[in-house]
């Protein structure tokens, strides 16, 4: 990343938008496929409503890009909780910019994996990269925490 520029906050976006790339494509493929048997009135109840009406094939497939949606929307609090934190805490702006790097990048990965695993085995990868998607921002949080500490001895009692 170039200078001294910090783009944690602006990360938190991306992050979002990492979490509904999936969804579009959820949205899109399943209504193409639904042919009218969608409904906005209840729609998180749509893909459960479409097994059996569609090709199987297609259902999973909706399934999984839910599933990365979900998981992404799941995670997005932990995150922008490590980059606020980070931020309080003053860590530096390239330690920042290096743990949103990471963070959305895994979340890239663990998305395509996701959207792409037909096997036991490849289930587990993803796992695998869950893992190390959320241990960005824990490993964030673990930072600005120690930060704040080593700031609060500095400054002595209140």
């Amino acid at each position: 990343m170039a200078g001294n520029n910090n783009y944690s906050m602006h990360s938190i976006v991306a992050a979002y938008g990492v979490g509904l790339a999936p969804h579009g494509y959820y949205f899109i493929k399943m209504m193409a496929n639904a042919k009218g048997q969608a409904s906005n009135i209840l729609p998180r109840e749509n893909l459960t409503n479409l097994k059996g009406r569609i090709p199987a094939h297609v259902w999973d497939k909706l399934a999984r890009a839910r599933g990365a949606h979900l998981n992404a929307l799941e995670s997005l609090p932990m995150f922008a909780a490590a980059m606020l934190a980070g931020n309080l805490a003053k860590l530096p702006s390239s330690e920042l910019n290096t743990l949103a790097v990471e963070y959305i990048g895994a979340r890239l990965l663990y998305t395509a994996v996701y959207l792409g695993v037909r096997s036991e085995a490849a289930s587990y990868l993803r796992t695998g990269i869950w893992a190390w998607s959320i241990s960005i921002p824990v490993w964030g949080l673990i930072k600005a925490g120690r930060m704040l500490n080593s700031s609060s001895e500095l400054s002595g009692p209140l």
